[in-house]
């Protein structure tokens, strides 16, 4: 599974250098090296394909004529692109996701359970920032759910 914190540059024709470990997890866990990659948030998600069929399924359940379902669901699945890393185990980022990610030059991929997210550096620093400072708080809800 995914894990830790990787700083990588992108370079000038949107690729982004996976990190060793998680190129590792997808070919032992998910036995395939292409993700699905969209929008989430503040950041680009990283879905191994395995784990994005298990979110199409889940949300063909959802009742899709809900305001805040449908919103989400255009704004989640519309940005979709499925990629391969290539031999030199780098991602393409699209240009219409980088630029919801708000991704410049530097980027932070970090590793969470069945998936990795892509931030902007900046992005990243202050978002890690605000969760470090309200961690009490945040420790707190994680308990309150049996975390």
């Amino acid at each position: 599974m995914f894990s830790g914190r990787y700083n990588h540059a992108i370079d000038d024709k949107g690729r982004i250098k996976v990190p060793q470990k998680i190129k590792e997890a997808l070919a032992s866990v998910y036995d395939d090296t292409s993700v699905v990659i969209t929008n989430l948030d503040k950041c680009l998600v990283a879905y191994p394909l395995e784990e994005w069929r298990k979110l199409e399924e889940k949300a063909l359940k959802l009742p899709s004529m809900q305001k805040d379902v449908l919103e989400f669901l255009r704004y989640f699945f519309s940005g979709a692109e499925e990629v391969e890393l290539d031999k030199m185990d780098r991602i393409h980022i699209p240009q219409s996701l980088k630029l919801s990610g708000n991704l410049n030059k530097e980027a932070v991929i970090v590793g969470i359970i069945n998936r990795f997210e892509i931030w902007d550096r900046d992005l990243w620093d202050a978002n890690f920032q605000g969760a470090k400072s309200n961690f009490e708080s945040i420790a707190a809800t994680m308990a309150q759910i049996g975390f």
